[in-house]
């Protein structure tokens, strides 16, 4: 016996074998592309906006799902259909938004960001964006708020659910075990989720295992209707049940985008609230009161009709803003750019996705996306392949941009550092010259990996060098940072200590060992000794201690390299191509260009910076002699006019971040190697001589 429409269920198909249309979801969509839009132009308005995308995982598994089982249902089931269905979907749009980023970036982007752009693109064409995201998240990501491509991260994992999920939900509806099926994936899920987030945060937020289970849970809504027979699932969707459904699921979605900010550990159990809000409207119905009233209205479905697009074009838009302007862009800037964005995806529904996505279903309909994908992927490869194009010439009055590098020597050198392969994961840096022998190590952080390279290119036949070290984690003994700090795991880098000292001093080739480390690993975070939770101000000055006393009773030469000043990163200190007309800079609102010169800072303002830092360095000194102390000020900074600046010589100094770049590091190289000789380190022993090389 058939429902009748009044007493269907809210998520059942119509009489036709074909799903019934539902505005509210097209409204749900306007909510979760509003929330992700607005989070990104104004993440103080909406600070738990990036959830909008969950509420999409969410929607994605019921629409998709409900597609599915009613075609299995109908006995009309085709995997080359839905796949047909997925390229007319979303191709179109995505091929038009990745063709302009890549215009954009041709006149926007510096070499090596154009080269990262192009492999974002390929990524994005494969929809591999989430491995390839997740590959680069930590300490060296290039920061969110520049890769243009970013956000397809999301739409990735869709795909990645797109592969798997029709055959196994097919497999599983012949054997009628659909909704065993569903639970048993999306818990498996779930736990992996949760096991993730405390060490592997970056892998739960970007990896498909990790966020399936939010698709399967709008899987399992779209599933219901076939439960109907169950009592439990009968008074769930019973009809006066759905005002408190859709106000209860309306309520989580706007806590969650409320209450919710970046510095949560998400996903984890927290994204379960606006996972089951999403839920817990779609189950409603239209009925609802909230689906009714709120998400029905004509202004959400006409929104959430152009979701795709929105959701395509207002990060690329925003993303380009703030690389052209050297920083975020004014609120004016960004309100336009939400319009523009807006205006954009209508005309990208009307005019590329509808003539192709409806209509009589053509296999040109399915063959011209595709080709224009190819094409797109040919040009990020293209791209990627020949490091950026650097034929392109950018705008940089005061120095060449293509010297904002680091890096140059990867050929001297081989992945070796003298720990066992079993503990290679815990070294992101751990390199050895290949040449000769290696006599000299340099252990450290991000800070050591800078100087290196340029210590490899500059040393002379026998002074070859080992890195050995991980990002954010400074060379110290029996201490534990109990702050967080981005792009390290405090357990692992007490345990990545234990084991490089043990490298250096079971070495007996290395003769000298030079330390490096960021004054804000240093001094800018707390520490415990292993074994005792209480914090201690003096934990970081005695972990350097005992590292510099267990190397030198091994024999070892020790010196400690003082870091170099903090100045913003060389991309935000860049004018870019398009600020050369006064009508870009007057859209984004940059009064001036000369942004190199803008960078500097004042010697005397570095020092007190780091006044800490270098009272800890002072007192390691007092306590180690022979300890040789340099300071690379003299290179980076002008010391007559008392100014460290962004670039010199036509060249910059730094390279991402607060790091150096291959010119200084060179420089340095040239300055610092000649103390590290054996007369010199016996010179240094000498107290009439003992800060040779410091400022």
């Amino acid at each position: 016996m058939k429902m009748s429409q009044k007493n269907m269920s809210p998520i059942e198909a119509t009489e036709t074998g074909r799903p019934r249309y539902r505005p509210d979801i097209d409204g749900l969509r306007a909510v979760a592309v509003a929330a992700v839009v607005l989070f990104h132009a104004f993440p103080r308005l909406l600070p738990g906006g990036f959830v909008g995308v969950d509420l999409f995982f969410v929607i994605s598994g019921y629409l998709i799902t409900r597609i599915l089982c009613t075609d299995l249902q109908a006995g009309r089931y085709s995997i080359a259909t839905f796949y047909a269905r997925r390229v007319r979907r979303i191709f179109p749009a995505l091929a038009l938004v990745l063709t302009t980023t890549y215009v954009l970036g041709w006149f926007c982007l510096f070499n090596g960001e154009f080269k990262q752009l192009g492999k974002h693109i390929i990524a994005g064409v494969g929809f591999v964006s989430n491995w390839v995201l997740w590959g680069e998240a930590g300490y060296f990501d290039q920061a969110a708020d520049t890769k243009p491509l970013l956000h397809l991260w999301s739409l990735s994992v869709e795909e990645q659910y797109y592969v798997f999920w029709p055959l196994l939900l097919a497999f599983a509806f012949k054997r009628g075990r659909v909704l065993i099926t569903i639970v048993g994936v999306a818990i498996l899920s779930f736990v992996l989720n949760v096991l993730l987030i405390p060490h592997h945060a970056a892998a739960a937020f970007f990896l498909p295992g990790s966020r399936v289970w939010e698709l399967l849970a709008g899987a399992l809504f779209a599933h219901l209707p076939q439960l109907q027979d169950r009592r439990g699932f009968r008074i769930l969707l019973a009809p006066q049940y759905q005002n408190v459904l859709s106000t209860l699921g309306f309520a989580l979605c706007i806590g969650s985008f409320i209450g919710f900010n970046s510095q949560l550990a998400f996903p984890g159990w927290w994204a379960l609230l606006p996972v089951l809000g999403a839920c817990l409207l779609i189950g409603a119905g239209i009925e609802g009161w909230v689906n009714q009233r709120v998400l029905a209205h004509p202004v959400a479905v006409g929104l959430g009709k152009i979701s795709y697009p929105l959701y395509l074009w207002h990060w690329v838009l925003l993303t380009y803003a703030t690389i052209i302007a050297g920083g975020n862009s004014p609120a004016f800037v960004r309100r336009g750019i939400v319009a523009i964005s807006v205006g954009l995806a209508w005309l990208t529904t009307i005019v590329v996705e509808r003539p192709v996505r409806f209509g009589p279903s053509r296999i040109a309909k399915v063959l011209v996306p595709c080709l224009a994908m190819l094409v797109v992927a040919y040009l990020g490869q293209m791209t990627y392949m020949r490091d950026g194009l650097d034929f392109r010439k950018g705008y940089s009055p005061n120095a060449d941009v293509n010297t904002a590098k680091l890096g140059a020597g990867h050929e001297f050198v081989k992945a070796s550092c003298g720990v066992a392969s079993a503990d290679q994961h815990l070294f992101q840096f751990c390199e050895t010259d290949k040449r000769a022998v290696s006599h000299y190590a340099v252990w450290g952080d991000s800070k050591a990996d800078a100087l290196y390279w340029g210590l490899v290119r500059e040393s002379s036949p026998g002074q070859s060098w080992t890195i050995i070290g991980r990002p954010s984690c400074a060379p110290m003994v029996g201490m534990r940072r109990t702050s967080s700090y981005v792009g390290d795991d405090s357990k692992d880098c007490v345990m990545a200590d234990q084991k490089a000292l043990h490298a250096l001093i079971a070495n007996p080739d290395l003769g000298t060992v030079v330390l490096v480390t960021a004054a804000r690993v240093l001094t800018g975070q707390t520490y415990e000794r292993t074994g005792d939770s209480r914090r201690d101000p003096s934990a970081a000055l005695d972990g350097l201690d005992s590292a510099i006393s267990a190397l030198q009773r091994a024999g070892k030469h020790v010196a400690l390299v003082v870091d170099n000043p903090t100045l913003p990163d060389p991309r935000s200190c860049m004018d870019r191509k398009p600020l050369a007309l006064h009508v870009v800079r007057a859209a984004l609102g940059v009064t001036a260009i000369n942004a190199s010169a803008k960078c500097a800072i004042s010697y005397q303002k570095n020092l007190s910076r780091t006044t800490s830092y270098r009272a800890v360095i002072e007192q390691v000194k007092q306590r180690h002699p022979d300890l040789l102390v340099y300071d690379p000020a003299s290179v980076l900074c002008d010391l007559k006019s008392g100014v460290c600046p962004i670039a010199m010589n036509g060249k910059f100094l730094y390279s991402y971040g607060d790091h150096i770049s291959d010119y200084a590091n060179g420089r340095i190289a040239d300055q610092f190697l000649p103390l590290l000789r054996p007369s010199a380190i016996a010179t240094s022993h000498d107290p009439s001589t003992r800060n040779v090389g410091t400022n």
